[in-house]
Formats: C-alpha cells, structure tokens, sequence
C-alpha cells in the first residue's frame, strides 16, 4: 500500500533561515510572539523576502486580563496576510485561559474566511471543530501507535499534524512522572563511549535507549532517537494516514537528508 508524500513543515528561527532554505521544505518562521499585553511582536527580523510557509506565534505567558484578545487577532491577520502565510502555529506553553480561548476563536474565525489553517497543540485540542491539532512523536511511555490512533478517534486524520521532535533524555529510575533531563548530543556520546551499554530498539515508543548505574545517582535510562527511529516515527504515522509532519530545525537537521529524501 502506498502512501502520499509527506507533507513536512521545518520550523526555522530567523537565524537559521538561509540554512533552512536549502532543503526546498516549506517553512514554519518562528520569529513571533505575543508580549503580557497582548500584543504581537517579533523575536526576531525577518527578512523582506520571507513568505509563504506559516506564522509560528509564541505565547509563552497568557497575556492579563485587560489585553484585548480582538486586537491580537487583527495584529496575527495583518502579519500573515502581508507575508502570504498559509497559516498561524500558535505555541501554547500554559493552560488555557480566557484571553487565550477567545484569541483562538477569533483566529479560527478569520484564518477561515481566508482559506488559512490555524494549528494547535494536541493540549488545546477541545477549545476547536476545525484547527489542525500537532502533537509530539517524542514519548517516554506507553505505544505512540496508540497515542496516534486515540487522536485520530478525537480529531480525524485530515486534522492532525505529528511534530517529529527528537528523543534525547536521560531519566532516573524509578520515573514517576516520566520526565527525564535533557542531555546534548555530546554528552549522549560520551556516556555511549565510556560506557558502551547494550543499545536496544522499543517498537512500542520508536526509540532507541539504553541504562546505566551511577554511583551517585542509581539507575538510569536513556532514550534516544538517531535518523531511523525518526523515519520510523514518521512511517508509523503515513501508515496510519496522517501526511503533515512539523520538523524543528536546527534539532533535526542532521536526519534530513533521510527524511527530505523521501519527499515526494
């Protein structure tokens, strides 16, 4: 059985933009953000010839109560419409809250009447009908086969967007709350050289991970992802019939040539 092509997004900052470019992918600009009044603003300047691709707009704190969540929508329109953006990744890092509800409605709204497409994180997915919902292929527990079907049930699989975010983390066991610490690329290879454990594959989180025992801190996990498991990830989700994948860049740039060879 075959598939379509992947439709792959690379979420760039300014900074790495040319760099980016040079893969032919469509961009995700991750050079906006709302400030605690509510107001847009970028982190970064853009370039007068970035258009096209999509609008990534960072809300890392929920702006007070007397911002104007109107205004914001009015600020988000006018910048992707100016640069011919074909839709807006709203980065919600906290919970929902009244300015961010009607913020989302609002976009939904008129991202709609100009065949735009807003995406929101999976966490957001109750607050819309009609948003594309994006969700982590990173997990450290459970099946991501599962957790892909369960949002396909909740939201339908023209809607969903799998962000393939790379699994790097070192955890302690026992886990409680599954949250492990992330640890550099190069301190990931010097554990491996120094210690040389047996590296296995777990199917059910398409991950490669390994433990260890130190003495001051007792057992550890570390799960890992390198260019197959990735590809994997994104396999998984093609056979199951989600297309649309985001990538972040620069985490992945050293599996693209796996993946955007697959581009069709």
């Amino acid at each position: 059985m075959t598939h379509p092509s992947p439709r792959q997004f690379l979420l760039t900052p300014p900074q790495q933009l040319s760099q980016a470019q040079a893969w032919g992918l469509p961009l995700a600009h991750m050079a906006y953000q709302l400030d605690p009044n509510g107001r847009l603003t970028q982190a970064a300047a853009l370039p007068p010839e970035a258009k096209g691709g999509l609008m990534l707009v960072g809300v890392a704190v929920s702006p007070g109560g007397q911002s104007d969540p109107r205004r914001a929508v009015r600020e988000i329109l006018a910048q992707c419409q100016s640069r011919n953006f074909g839709g807006v990744i709203l980065d919600l890092e906290q919970p929902p809250t009244r300015f961010l509800s009607q913020l989302i409605h609002g976009l939904e709204e008129g991202l709609a009447q100009r065949k735009k497409t807003l995406f929101l994180p999976e966490s957001y997915g109750n607050y819309t009908n009609r948003a594309s919902i994006y969700l982590t292929s990173a997990i450290s527990g459970g099946s991501l086969r599962r957790r892909l079907e369960e949002a396909a049930e909740a939201y339908g699989l023209d809607r969903l967007v799998l962000c393939l975010r790379r699994a790097r983390d070192d955890f302690y066991l026992p886990s409680v709350k599954g949250q492990g610490k992330p640890i550099s690329q190069e301190a990931l290879a010097q554990l491996r050289q120094r210690l040389k454990p047996a590296v296995f594959y777990s199917p059910d989180l398409c991950a490669h991970y390994f433990t260890y025992m130190s003495r001051d801190t007792g057992a550890h996990f570390v799960l890992f992802d390198d260019e197959e498991s990735m590809e994997k990830k994104r396999d998984l989700a093609q056979g199951l019939g989600i297309s649309k994948f985001f990538l972040l860049y620069p985490e992945v740039e050293e599996f693209l040539p796996r993946l955007v060879g697959n581009e069709g």
